[in-house]
């Protein structure tokens, strides 16, 4: 019997997490043969002390600069949540590199649109702004609205919800507030998948339909809230092997 060759993932992880929240995904894919690279952006988990440098640029070029330096040349590149608005940057930057784009429970902006503009309501972005300016640029939701904003289906004693909330580190404002262009990322064509939280209180299930209709594709279900890499880890191995 011939071995199946071993996929190569990236795994672009959203606002106020890190490369740390993939570990257990990541060894799921690993001891199924598979490669896995999880990194920081600037301003996120080892590198936040790079909050000044984060930008949409700087995200994709970390990204991509990381999918070279693993030598992948057929990657499978997963964006969570804002990281989906940072894909289309790494597709314009190493498109023959990557086989596969995967929207997992991730905003998919209109082209010429923010983040903060197209994703996030008004409400939401006042609070975001007033974080932010007390807080040098950055900002970081109480630990609770965190929780039940990415973690709900979690209880607040379980211990993947008590290790990620004192990783979490305040997003930098500025990458949710430059406008991401489509028009490469359209024209490139490069195969895509959406995959819905069905639980999930960030990325609602509607919006999360649209995004993946803005993406030509149907969506693919998970059970789970907005955080899979932590709640829903098999089932979201399965579907990434599977593509």
């Amino acid at each position: 019997m011939i071995a199946p060759v071993p996929k190569e993932f990236v795994l672009v992880h959203g606002m106020s997490h890190g490369g740390w929240a993939w570990e257990r995904l990541a060894q799921r894919l690993a001891r199924a043969g598979h490669r896995v690279i999880a990194p920081d952006l600037p301003g996120h988990g080892r590198r936040a002390h790079e909050r000044r440098r984060a930008s949409l640029a700087t995200y994709a070029r970390a990204v991509a600069d990381a999918t070279i330096q693993a030598g992948f040349s057929r990657a499978t590149i997963v964006g969570h949540s804002m990281g989906g608005a940072v894909l289309p940057g790494v597709a314009g930057l190493i498109p023959a590199r990557i086989r596969h784009l995967v929207f997992l429970a991730a905003v998919v902006p209109d082209h010429g649109a923010t983040t903060l503009q197209g994703h996030v309501t008004p409400a939401g972005r006042q609070m975001l702004r007033g974080l932010a300016r007390a807080s040098d640029g950055a900002a970081q939701y109480p630990a609770l609205f965190e929780w039940a904003r990415w973690m709900g289906d979690l209880p607040l004693g379980d211990p993947r919800v008590s290790e990620t909330l004192p990783q979490l580190t305040p997003q930098p404002l500025r990458p949710l507030t430059e406008r991401v262009d489509m028009r490469r990322f359209h024209a490139l064509r490069l195969p895509c998948t959406y995959i819905r939280c069905l639980r999930d209180a960030a990325v609602v299930p509607a919006r999360a339909a649209e995004y993946a209709a803005r993406l030509g594709v149907t969506p693919i279900d998970l059970d789970c809230a907005h955080n899979p890499m932590l709640s829903a880890v098999d089932g979201l191995a399965k579907i990434l092997i599977k593509l």
